[in-house]
């Protein structure tokens, strides 16, 4: 018959023999490591950021909103960010010219096409891109009941910081245009984009809201599962034995 004292003595060093070995979840070979007890790790797996870049800086002008006017008439913003401009009633639109020849589209120059709306903001908005820092001069060429741009319905993105070409010389100049009216672009949309206002896409890389975002792997291995399933075994056979 074995011994007592023997079984009991060989139990006694199952975690000393097995808790020598963990697993790793990126390297399923065991490595040797001082222990005293069966133990799993986790590796941190870190979640990719993306690609993607922070969204630009935007400003949004008013189309009508307080009557014939642009509101604000004079907007400051960097290259890479955005304009955009929100519709009021009735029927305005957007449209660039060259300083010296308001009311009039200048070549190649920025056209929303018109945008209508019997009451409230419109559900549509025009969004440019600043593509460098030079001055661009805006009107609205909506000619009824009455030229808009003749009235001063206006604006300047990025005005010069000195000389005579200013927001108000620029009204003065289109003030005169009233006998003629202004000219729309002919074509369609031009140097941008159109888009229900406020809306946005999530960039690359960025979790949605209320996404989980997981940084931790709990350690699964299986051959973690086998070691535990053999010391369990064993000690099966050694309870067999004092029976």
């Amino acid at each position: 018959m074995i011994s007592t004292f023997f079984i009991v003595g060989a139990l006694a060093t199952f975690p000393l023999a097995f808790g020598q070995y963990s697993y790793s979840t990126v390297n399923a070979t065991p490595t040797l490591r001082v222990a005293t007890s069966i133990h799993a790790t986790s590796t941190l797996v870190p979640v990719s950021s993306g690609t993607g870049s922070s969204k630009p800086a935007i400003q949004t002008i008013a189309v009508g909103q307080n009557g014939l006017t642009f509101t604000p008439d004079t907007i400051h913003a960097k290259v890479g960010e955005q304009i955009v401009f929100e519709f009021f009633p009735k029927n305005h639109s957007v449209a660039q010219a060259d300083f010296n020849t308001p009311c009039k589209p200048s070549n190649g120059g920025l056209f929303s096409g018109f945008i209508a709306t019997p009451q409230g903001r419109a559900n549509q908005s025009f969004t440019i891109t600043v593509e460098d820092d030079k001055p661009i001069w805006l009107y609205c060429p909506q000619n009824a009941p009455r030229p808009h741009c003749a009235a001063g319905m206006v604006a300047v993105v990025n005005p010069p910081k000195s000389g005579p070409n200013t927001l108000d010389a620029f009204k003065l100049a289109a003030a005169k245009t009233n006998s003629t009216g202004s000219t729309a672009p002919t074509g369609g949309l031009v140097g941008g984009q159109i888009s229900a206002p406020g809306s946005s896409s999530t960039p690359s890389g960025v979790l949605p809201s209320g996404a989980v975002s997981p940084s931790i792997v709990p350690f699964h291995g299986a051959a973690n599962e086998l070691a535990v399933s053999s010391v369990l075994g064993l000690i099966g056979v050694f309870a067999a034995l004092l029976l």
